[in-house]
């Protein structure tokens, strides 16, 4: 089958259908509307979609018999005001900056294709449209909900879509650490409210924050190997006082990112000792909230050296294949590669310039994503699953 020519049959479709998406985002859990959506469009394409998780959608094809292949798009927005400019825009405070409303869309259309051509498959192929990626549980909520059993996935699969590239073409890492843990976290630090001129009667929590922030790097600079480096960012301090106020409370909130999962779970256990410790130390307290636990991104080799195959069979010339490195951000895909050989690639997409003729990256208001890539991203999902249960049989 051509799976490249029957994708770019359904592009008008898959236009207004990314586009309802955009200007209806939803975030974190609270993608109920998405889901209802999605269930929608899956049953009009012959497939039977099920509810997983809180607002996650699953649905299945193939025969009684085979290995299975799951592919994982993620469906929820972010907190951002839309300020692209775009038709088509964002309809309330949230928008689709991270290209989520691309990922579902090119998912859907791989479900239609692989539904079409059901009875050339030799395997499962499982589809999971998964909510809460920005905040790095989705995934983790997934995975515990079962995703991965009933039947038992063999390998898993997913793409993420990278604006404002040069060139056209699909970013892969053949093997390992690709993209960093995620360890985000929250502190709430106790003290004593006073009068700023008598700090001696109440207990500062500011000062406690400033010391833990000061103090937590520590951990990093002196109990870590250098090839097992990590970063801490304390981003958020928050302090309800005033200039002659000593507050009661403060709350710090930040995140560690590296690339071995070994230091991740150091720094899990270590920093919250030093957090209280420290409160303690200034006759104080302090509570340590764990918001994120989320693994290394690690690309299987075997699996996506095999998958790397089926995309220059399908690429016929019309777009590279480019081999990158690292990336210093996370993506919850990796609690499905945390326990099944996993393949994640980019979809290089150069783009339209946004309203003021600039170009901006993802996360950002004003970004623009270029939608001509849709197509072939759903016949490459097609392609791999295809191919992959074929080879399996």
């Amino acid at each position: 089958m051509n799976y490249l020519k029957e994708a770019q049959s359904h592009f008008d479709e898959m236009l207004a259908t990314r586009r309802h998406l955009h200007q209806n985002p939803e975030t974190g859990f609270e993608t109920q509307e998405t889901a209802k959506f999605i269930k929608k469009k899956l049953k009009e394409y012959g497939l039977e979609p099920e509810d997983i998780g809180e607002n996650g959608v699953t649905a299945l094809i193939g025969p009684d018999t085979g290995k299975t292949i799951l592919l994982r798009a993620d469906m929820d927005a972010l907190p951002i005001k839309e300020e692209s400019g775009v038709e088509f825009a964002s309809k309330n405070d949230y928008m689709h900056a991270c290209g989520h409303d691309m990922h579902t869309t090119v998912l859907l259309t791989a479900a239609r294709l692989l539904k079409e051509n059901e009875d050339q498959l030799k395997g499962h192929v499982k589809f999971i449209f998964q909510p809460a990626e920005e905040l790095l549980i989705g995934g983790k909520a997934m995975v515990d909900a079962g995703i991965l059993e009933n039947p038992k996935v063999d390998v898993a699969l997913g793409l993420h879509v990278a604006p404002n590239i040069d060139e056209q073409g699909i970013l892969v890492v053949e093997e390992g650490p690709w993209m960093t843990f995620a360890n985000n976290f929250r502190i709430r630090i106790k003290g004593e409210g006073a009068h700023g001129a008598t700090p001696y009667l109440g207990v500062d929590p500011v000062m406690i924050g400033a010391q833990i922030v000061n103090g937590a790097q520590e951990i990093l600079s002196r109990e870590l190997p250098f090839d097992r480096s990590a970063t801490l960012t304390m981003g958020k301090f928050i302090a309800k006082g005033a200039i002659n106020v000593i507050p009661g409370e403060a709350v710090i909130e930040g995140t560690v990112r590296g690339f071995s999962n070994e230091s991740k779970d150091y720094i899990k256990k270590r920093l919250p000792e030093i957090v209280q410790k420290i409160a303690e130390a200034y006759r104080g307290s302090a509570e340590f909230e764990l918001l994120s636990d989320c693994p290394v991104l690690v690309n299987d080799g075997d699996f996506s050296r095999t998958a790397i195959s089926y995309l220059k069979e399908i690429s016929q010339g019309e777009f590279d294949i480019h081999k990158g490195g690292q990336v210093h951000a996370s993506e919850d895909f990796a609690y499905y590669a945390d326990q099944v050989p996993a393949f994640f690639f980019n979809i290089l997409t150069p783009n339209p310039d946004a309203e003021d003729g600039k170009l901006y990256p993802v996360h950002h208001p004003k970004v623009v994503f270029g939608e001509e890539i849709l197509p072939k991203a759903s016949a490459m999902l097609s392609h791999i699953a295809t191919r992959w249960l074929e080879d399996q049989a």
